[in-house]
């Protein structure tokens, strides 16, 4: 257990990058950008050059190491980083962390944003693919349909993320529309990352 300012950190803390995803959106994103390597709409707007977090000299630190820069515990003196220590409580600044740490990654549950994925879904999906993703929608009901069920880990698992987005965009045999034009690149990935989400 290490004391900084006062307080005890967790050699061991970690986070959960997907719940870090929606706090990153939330408080990072106008600052940092939504890759966390370009200047966001409010650094922009102040003049403001944060910090790159997917540069080697970030992804290189653990959750705990970054956790405690967003804290404000290593802040470097000419460093416009607010503390969150203040206001946000360890356990979403470890949360942040970890998503920081997926940034290079190019794995679907982090490019897309799963709560937006599921209004999508619950708006334009849920008439054959059920609420639940089963498959058992009343659209698909009354025209006696098969659907996938997109709560089965094992048969999810075999189709990669690339192969869900594109049936999204493009459609999938006669029943399965095209949403290419309707939905663009991030909101495919939202829902694409919602449906993936539904199997774990």
């Amino acid at each position: 257990m290490v004391a900084l300012m006062g307080f005890a950190v967790l050699a061991q803390d970690t986070g959960n990058a997907l719940s870090g995803n929606h706090l990153y959106r939330a408080y990072c994103l106008v600052c940092h950008g939504v890759t966390g390597n370009a200047p966001g709409p409010l650094a922009v707007r102040l003049k403001l050059y944060p910090a790159d977090l997917s540069s080697q000299h970030y992804q290189a630190k653990t959750a705990a190491e970054l956790a405690d820069i967003i804290a404000g515990y290593r802040k470097s003196g000419e460093s416009n980083m607010p503390n969150w220590g203040m206001v946000l409580p360890r356990q979403d600044q470890l949360d942040i962390a970890a998503y920081v740490t997926s940034l290079t990654r190019n794995d679907l549950k982090f490019r897309g944003n799963t709560r937006r994925g599921r209004a999508i879904f619950k708006s334009a999906c849920v008439a054959c693919h059920g609420e639940f993703g089963k498959g058992r929608g009343l659209l698909a009901h009354m025209m006696r349909i098969a659907m996938v069920d997109f709560t089965a880990t094992n048969d999810m698992n075999k189709i990669s993320d690339e192969r869900l987005m594109n049936t999204v965009r493009h459609g999938k045999g006669d029943f399965m529309p095209a949403w290419s034009g309707i939905l663009n690149d991030n909101q495919v990935a939202d829902v694409a990352a919602y449906v993936r989400m539904l199997a774990r």
